[in-house]
């Protein structure tokens, strides 16, 4: 059982379903992590914007520099790539 409540489609407020919307236009599922992140709706705006960003195929990000990123993480986390 999560101690934060996650934030389900029908109980989300107008803002967070519009945002969860978006997030399956570009092709993505609604994660947990996301539900999590429903409980603020500015945060969740924040870490869409920042998915959007990175992954989105009409993404303004050069794909160089989102393999870069992608590439730093994973060294910083010490994750094999």
């Amino acid at each position: 059982m999560a101690r934060i409540p996650l934030v389900e489609l029908e109980n989300a407020s107008d803002e967070v379903k519009a945002i969860y919307r978006e997030v399956e236009e570009i092709g993505f599922p609604i994660l947990n992590v996301m539900k999590l992140f429903g409980n603020d709706v500015g945060f969740l705006g924040g870490f869409v914007t920042m998915v959007r960003s990175l992954y989105a195929e009409d993404s303004p990000l050069d794909p160089r520099y989102r393999e870069l990123a992608w590439l730093r993480a994973s060294q910083l986390n010490a994750c094999h790539y």
